[in-house]
């Protein structure tokens, strides 16, 4: 069984055959049987396999904790691609690079704002591969930029 469980809402309860998702130490892939363990959780996709269908999720920061026959995950914040705010996930990181920029090295604001872009660039990247038709062509609207042509010397 898995559960996956944000602070607003229970997103997603039932039977799994595998799962894959991102952990501070990098993917982590589960199966039944898997051992017991907990596992700090980074932004990234979550991949779920049930009944033969793969579906993918985007996940923030948070634990998971594989047990005999649950794996839960409590997570701040969990979104299928189809549910992403194309805009505020480009926005976001922007305001996050624009603030990378500006901090000191080692600071903690440095920090977090990382992790402000990692959360938005994942989120990017759930609807650039997962997204639907609309998403993904917005998507292409607000990031484009034009090149400079050539300029003659």
């Amino acid at each position: 069984m898995l559960e996956i469980v944000t602070p607003y809402r229970h997103f997603y309860e039932g039977r799994v055959e595998s799962v894959s998702l991102s952990s501070a130490g990098g993917r982590v892939g589960i199966l039944p049987g898997h051992a017991p363990m907990v596992i700090a959780l980074t932004p990234g996709l979550i991949q779920i396999t049930a009944q033969g269908f793969t579906r993918y999720a985007v996940l923030t920061d948070g634990f998971a904790e594989i047990g005999q026959h649950l794996l839960l995950i409590l997570c701040d914040s969990a979104n299928w691609p189809e549910e992403i705010d194309v805009r505020r996930a480009v926005e976001a990181y922007h305001r996050a690079s624009a603030r990378v920029a500006l901090a000191q090295r080692d600071s903690e604001d440095r920090k977090y704002s990382l992790n402000s872009m990692k959360r938005a660039s994942e989120r990017i990247e759930a609807v650039r591969r997962y997204g639907d038709d609309r998403q993904k062509n917005l998507l292409v609207r607000i990031t484009d930029v034009s090149k400079p042509e050539d300029s003659a010397e």
